[in-house]
């Protein structure tokens, strides 16, 4: 279950599709934040939009990756703080580079720019506004909240 998604074509075709939602991980189960982008697939001028579906099954167009808790504070910082947030994930032979990170739009307005890059060739971005920002903030808030009482629940039970 996708707890939400951000749908960014563009004209250029060089949209993405970010979705974030919780799962389960590892032996214990514990809650955590599963992350999947697809790379744009195509775009119609006459109606103006993108479409990311053709792309979804192969994996030279789609990333998915875990964030741990630090890393779901990490952004929860950043986007209290307005600054930048960076991670690095190696699992085999895969490197995978994470950066979230502010800037200032034309009008100026505040966003932050999301960028994942899977073995330096494959890039996959998309930019939040605020509000965007402020409900990535609330899900990894959320999701935090339930891996703690998880924990707690779990050191009760084996006491």
């Amino acid at each position: 279950m996708h707890m939400f998604t951000l749908y960014k074509p563009n004209s250029k075709n060089t949209g993405c599709a970010f979705s974030f939602k919780i799962g389960v991980h590892g032996k214990d189960k514990e809650p955590c934040i599963y992350v999947n982008a697809i790379q744009q697939h195509s775009w119609n001028e006459k109606t103006r939009n993108g479409s990311f579906s053709e792309n979804a099954k192969n994996p030279d167009k789609t990333i998915t990756f875990k964030l741990n808790e630090v890393e779901a504070a990490g952004l929860i910082y950043a986007v209290s703080e307005y600054v930048e947030y960076k991670a690095f994930h190696s699992y085999e032979d895969n490197k995978t580079t994470i950066n979230f990170k502010p800037y200032s739009k034309q009008d100026g307005t505040k966003a932050f720019s999301l960028s994942v890059v899977k073995n330096s060739a494959l890039k996959f971005g998309v930019g939040f506004e605020m509000s965007e920002a402020y409900l990535l903030r609330a899900f990894c808030e959320k999701v935090l909240n339930e891996l703690f009482e998880y924990r707690i629940n779990s050191q009760k039970q084996s006491n």
